[in-house]
């Protein structure tokens, strides 16, 4: 069996192990950059939810100065204040 000698089997095993290697570190390289925009993915999170926090808690301070200012507008007037011609949306509702 002239295939199966010394080195054509030697030659094989470099040739898969070449390959393999080569797959091995694709597959490093490619979990390594997913690892690096995981982790800018997450920075970007904490980011925007203190961002998010910082909205919510200004429009729940200018709600509160609409308040007062309609309240002050009855008191100084004796009218109802016109009626706020901005809803909010009920998606945000549980939010502020």
């Amino acid at each position: 069996m002239y295939w199966l000698n010394a080195d054509l089997v030697q030659a094989t095993g470099i040739a898969i192990a070449t390959v393999v290697g080569a797959l091995t570190a694709w597959q490093a390289r490619q979990v390594r950059q997913l690892r690096e925009r995981i982790e800018a993915l997450e920075d970007q999170l904490a980011e925007d939810r203190s961002r998010f926090k910082a909205a919510v808690r200004m429009i729940r301070a200018l709600l509160r100065h609409i308040e007062e200012l309609g309240a002050f507008i009855k008191l100084r007037t004796g009218e109802a204040p016109p009626a706020n011609p901005v809803a909010i949306p009920t998606t945000l509702e549980d939010e502020l």
